[in-house]
């Protein structure tokens, strides 16, 4: 089995997109955050029925909200609690002992993500443990496990430019093989969702 995992925020006016929100104002942010999250619910809702689809929240997590924005297809659960790595650990851990024999990991803020691109990765999951999907700002949109590697979740520099630099140069370190998809971009700023429009 396959499961896809999406680490996503409940949309909250304030509590979303906050470096757009710096420059563009927090309605804005919220606007922007919603419509990357319709277009993440297109792309859960589009897998193929064979893969195990679930959102995690960031807390605060309202179920009944979480299907208006996502739907009736994910499990949805509510993300523990620590850094990001923290977080992505554990949502791997729930996915293998939920019985995936391969867990991606996405977040709810790549438009240009496609089920083609899921399904990229599940094929490379076959040749190689881990499997990127590189982010135009030097981080990564996707990441795919076979097993969990402890090397990729702790004491990392999240959301900087140096993110899958130094998480590839863990892998080569421990011997680890990993694959790469195709360079996409995240929306972090508003420069970023106006080149995504444009």
């Amino acid at each position: 089995m396959n499961s896809v995992i999406c680490l996503a925020r409940m949309p909250e006016l304030g509590k979303v997109k906050t470096r757009i929100a710096e420059t563009a104002g927090h309605a804005r942010a919220y606007e922007i955050y919603v419509e990357l999250v319709k277009r993440c619910r297109t792309l859960l809702e589009s897998l193929d029925e064979s893969i195990e689809v679930e959102v995690t929240f960031a807390d605060p997590f309202d179920f009944i909200k979480g299907q208006q924005f996502f739907g009736m297809r994910p499990f949805y659960s509510l993300q523990a609690n620590g850094d990001l790595g923290q977080r992505m650990c554990v949502a791997a851990i729930r996915g293998f002992q939920g019985g995936a024999d391969k867990v991606i990991l996405i977040g709810s803020d790549c438009p240009e993500l496609t089920p083609e691109y899921i399904s990229q990765a599940i094929r490379i999951l076959d040749e190689a443990p881990v499997v990127f999907g590189k982010a135009k700002d030097g981080g990564y949109y996707l990441l795919g496990l076979t097993r969990i590697v402890p090397e990729l979740f702790a004491e990392l520099p999240w959301s900087t430019e140096h993110l899958l630099e130094l998480s590839i140069a863990r892998l080569t370190e421990a011997g680890i093989p990993h694959g790469l998809l195709p360079e996409l971009r995240d929306i972090d700023t508003i420069e970023d969702w106006e080149q995504f429009i444009r």
